[in-house]
């Protein structure tokens, strides 16, 4: 009975920091996070931000294709997708829940060292979430045009895969970036929704 309501204890503590953490995160700490998370990223691909706070990612990719009536080839050196703010926001949620983990166990004091070593390691497991999505994308995009397959059978795209439909809500796991190849922009004055599929933009020197 005691472990049980020690057990019960920690859950109620845990559901109330999550719950509050989740509010502080969302109206006061969405915006900071964002804003390292993409000064971090912006060290290995170009992010620029727009006013509406939506993310476009430039990819850095070396492929070839051919296309029909050409005899040279095209080089593909880079990809560029958009990302929605709210999607974006979805790669900083693990702090909060991880916190109010932490914070449920019972001795503040005995938590403080796990609670800043793990913070530390997840901001690298969120940077490292978005930069191998952002490669899978890109990776995928290519393929498509080029039938290189291979761009997407290797283990990181296999595991960034999983993880993105286990973590992401439904309305994106269905996200295919690289099925708006063909029409490289959307249309304008479209308003964009939240799992929506942007487009993608090739840039190939022949």
């Amino acid at each position: 009975m005691p472990a049980l309501k020690a057990q019960a204890r920690f859950l109620l503590r845990g559901s109330a920091l999550l719950a509050g953490l989740l509010v502080v995160w969302w109206f006061v700490l969405a915006s900071p996070m964002l804003y390292v998370l993409r000064e971090a990223a912006g060290t290995f691909i170009g992010i620029q931000e727009n006013p509406a706070g939506d993310w476009t990612l430039h990819v850095p990719v070396e492929a070839t294709r051919t296309m029909p009536g050409q005899t040279a080839p095209q080089q593909i050196h880079s990809v560029d997708f958009d990302i929605p703010r709210a999607d974006a926001i979805a790669f900083t949620f693990s702090l909060p829940l991880y916190w109010a983990i932490i914070l449920a166990a019972p001795g503040w004091r005995r938590s403080l060292r796990p609670l800043l070593l793990g913070t530390a390691l997840m901001c690298a497991f969120e940077l490292a979430s978005l930069l191998v999505f952002c490669q899978v994308t890109a990776g995928s995009a290519v393929a498509e045009i080029t039938g290189d397959r291979t761009r997407t059978a290797s283990g990181s795209a296999i595991s960034a895969s999983i993880w993105w439909r286990t973590r992401c809500p439904s309305s994106c796991r269905s996200w295919r970036p690289w099925r708006s190849i063909v029409e490289c922009t959307q249309a304008p004055n479209k308003k964009k929704r939240r799992g929506s599929r942007p487009a993608v933009r090739i840039h190939t020197k022949t």
